[in-house]
């Protein structure tokens, strides 16, 4: 036994020896924590009364798919401007954006937000002309515009609730004396409609905009991690070519310890790095996202540690079977890639199709997401699902580890 925990030592020892190794294991997930204190749903800069203020167009990005979502480029920029669009904020079902904006031409609207359009997903944008609030006022048509997204139908929503919010302020504006009592009766008028609360059907339990957004931080942060545990259990797997190549396994073998205690040694390296990295993650979060990550910060230490494990081992499995650094890191490599495709962790937004969906469930990184979603849910069988799945993974690479110490074992033997 003094065997086995003296070649340990000396695994944690050559590589904490080495700089590259160091490298992956701190500044990886110091990366992934900062990726994940970017927000990733929207750029609205401000929001006050239901009316989200861009301040740049450009850089907006909307993932939005529960509510309808839209942005008012405002030419008018007044009261009745204003009202319009805190009758839409109103609504449960629609999110509102306001742009300030000078006087535009089509191709000048269409060019402003057609790198917002490429990029989101969004029902449509709806130009405010600077005329607005004298047409209303003499009765005529403002001639809003309304640039469609063509990626939700629900538009024709979104175009009839404008036409019948605008008929009332009209209304008032023509009947009214001055600005502010057709300001003031469009606002009465508006408190006595009624509004459709809700437009998605679903679980009752269906998570909040926040935690969507906290979930979808967490998949781009694992997305990151992963990668960071693969490359720490590709210098685990190092250890095992280098002695391989030198001659220090036949030695090892020849001293009387087992190729089975040999792996376990490498295996318990593999435990002790992922903690390590695992603490580094603790830390890097805590500094950079703090502890409210949308679920129990334990919780998600405890997700991601066990990941990390997964893919620490899944590297270590590659060295034995393959006996060659490059390999084991292009094949550990090129797992993590697609495992992070095929969980969507990059585009959790989009509805996939069901075989994807089914295949998604045999990556990691997809159960980390469906424990976490659980989590926010408040359901109590998060834990027990994601140890079973855990469990699988572990239960089928350690037997392939088993597998590749016998063979190596049969090897050294001949």
């Amino acid at each position: 036994m003094r065997a086995f925990w003296t070649m340990t030592k000396t695994n944690c020892k050559l590589l904490l020896r080495s700089i590259g190794f160091l490298l992956c294991l701190v500044l990886l997930p110091v990366g992934a924590s900062a990726l994940h204190m970017v927000q990733t749903s929207d750029n609205y800069a401000d929001s006050h009364g239901g009316v989200a203020q861009i301040e740049d167009i450009d850089s907006t990005v909307i993932m939005d798919v529960k509510t309808v979502s839209v942005i008012f480029v405002d030419a008018a920029h007044d009261e009745f401007s204003e009202l319009l669009l805190q009758s839409l904020a109103a609504e449960d079902w629609c999110s509102v954006g306001h742009y300030r904006s000078d006087p535009l031409t089509l191709d000048a609207l269409k060019a402003l937000v057609q790198e917002t359009y490429d990029r989101s997903f969004m029902t449509g944008v709806v130009y405010i002309p600077d005329d607005f609030s004298e047409k209303l006022v003499k009765g005529e048509n403002p001639s809003l515009i309304i640039l469609n997204g063509e990626k939700d139908g629900r538009v024709d929503l979104l175009k009839s609730k404008i036409n019948a919010n605008l008929s009332v302020i009209a209304a008032c504006a023509s009947s009214a004396d001055s600005q502010s009592q057709a300001v003031s009766a469009a606002k009465a008028a508006f408190d006595h409609l009624p509004s459709v609360r809700t437009i998605v059907t679903g679980d009752s339990d269906a998570l909040t905009e926040t935690q969507m957004n906290q979930l979808r931080d967490i998949g781009y942060a694992v997305a990151v991690l992963s990668l960071a545990f693969v490359l720490t259990g590709c210098f685990v797997a190092n250890l095992v070519v280098t002695e391989s190549d030198n001659k220090a396994l036949l030695r090892i073998e020849m001293s009387g310890v087992t190729m089975i205690k040999y792996v376990a040694s490498k295996a318990l390296t593999a435990v002790i790095v992922t903690l390590l990295q695992t603490a580094v993650v603790a830390a890097a979060t805590t500094v950079f996202v703090g502890t409210d990550v949308g679920i129990p910060f334990g919780s998600y230490l405890l997700l991601v540690g066990t990941m990390g494990l997964i893919y620490n081992l899944l590297a270590l499995v590659f060295g034995l079977f393959l006996k060659n650094t490059t390999f084991a890191i292009y094949a550990s490599f090129g797992v993590w890639v697609f495992s992070n495709l095929l969980s969507a962790v990059y585009f959790d937004f989009v509805t996939l199709p069901d075989w994807w969906e089914k295949l998604s469930l045999l990556m990691p990184q997809k159960w980390v997401m469906i424990a976490a979603e659980m989590l926010m849910k408040g359901q109590d069988n998060a834990y027990e699902s994601y140890f079973i799945a855990s469990a699988a993974f572990l239960l089928v690479i350690l037997t392939a580890g088993y597998l590749a110490a016998r063979l190596s074992d049969g090897t050294q033997k001949e």
